[in-house]
């Protein structure tokens, strides 16, 4: 005996109806294959049913195979549908749900075809993230490994920061294919592209950090959490340059606040303390280039300095 599984929603509704007509027909429907569930429900949601159609219908759908069913309501039937029904699973969608896999598939988008012809499963949301997708990311390599709605906007957006940022489109677009992760992919990528200008210009003894892969670097280096500003750094809210000063590298901090830069803090590794003429020439170096530094007031109670030094707020890293 098969097992009955649960209906729900408008599909329950029809059949009880049907029932009404055609007694065994819900009994029928409760125990049929999840393929002839999502047949009758594609024509429950195509064809309006009158009093004089209803029982002959019921009588049809209770014994009529799967095409010839989908034909009488479809007319011509495109290539994929019945098999986008039998990958949608058990419990029928919504009636616009099938209006919109026939449409799609009936349409002149030849990747969204493939896609859904391709997919191992089906659903609403899965038919809203390939109609959503550009073409070039309109692959189940990639469609496979997104997560949502909300996880496939997001790979479109960021992939289209990535491209106006002058990287290669169709080789990030390649990797993502191959990647086991899509995160995890464009966070590599990230690292590659180039920040927004900082507020001085490579010069003599100074480098300004222009990409993920130097911040990582620097992170590196200094030991701190310098790449904890990586997304501040991309949308250049943030900036890092690093500074020769004697013989002793220092990194400076640089945050844009109502549009304007402001020298935030001077780095050593490891955020040691900075030598107070270290950092000094520091931000007069900041300053001789038209960017002030944050003032931290007067300070001469000599234990909050020693709590600011050994606390390490942000802003004060510059002791």
């Amino acid at each position: 005996m098969q097992n009955i599984a649960p209906l729900s929603g408008w599909m329950l509704d029809r059949i009880v109806r049907l029932d009404n007509l055609k007694a065994g027909f819900a009994g029928c429907m409760l125990r049929a294959s999840a393929e002839r569930r999502q047949v009758v429900a594609a024509f429950l949601a195509a064809v309006e049913l009158d009093n004089d159609t209803a029982i002959e219908a019921a009588e049809f759908l209770s014994e009529g195979g799967h095409r010839a069913i989908l034909h009488l309501a479809y007319d011509a039937v495109p290539a994929g549908f019945r098999s986008a029904l039998r990958k949608s699973g058990p419990q029928p969608f919504d009636p616009e749900y099938y209006a919109r896999l026939f449409g799609m598939l009936t349409g002149d988008r030849v990747h969204i075809i493939n896609a859904i012809m391709q997919s191992s499963r089906m659903s609403p949301e899965r038919l809203t993230i390939i109609e959503n997708l550009p073409s070039d990311l309109c692959d189940i390599r990639i469609i496979d490994k997104i997560k949502d709605v909300a996880h496939a906007a997001d790979l479109t957006l960021a992939i289209e920061l990535l491209q106006r940022r002058k990287l290669c489109r169709s080789a990030i677009v390649d990797a993502l294919r191959r990647s086991d992760k899509i995160n995890e992919t464009i966070k590599r990528w990230s690292f590659r592209m180039p920040f927004p200008p900082g507020p001085i210009p490579s010069c003599i003894g100074y480098t300004p950090i222009t990409d993920g892969a130097q911040l990582h670097a620097i992170a590196l280096k200094y030991r701190n959490c310098v790449r904890g500003y990586l997304t501040a750094a991309m949308s250049g809210d943030h900036a890092f340059g690093e500074l020769r000063v004697g013989d002793q590298d220092v990194l400076i901090s640089y945050d844009r606040t109502n549009g304007m830069w402001i020298a935030e803090g001077v780095y050593s590794r490891s955020n040691l303390t900075v030598h107070v003429q270290v950092s000094r020439a520091a931000f007069n170096f900041a300053g001789r280039h038209g960017i002030p530094d944050r003032q931290t007031g007067n300070r001469t109670d000599a234990a909050v300095e020693a709590l600011r030094r050994m606390s390490r707020f942000y802003a004060d890293w510059n002791a």
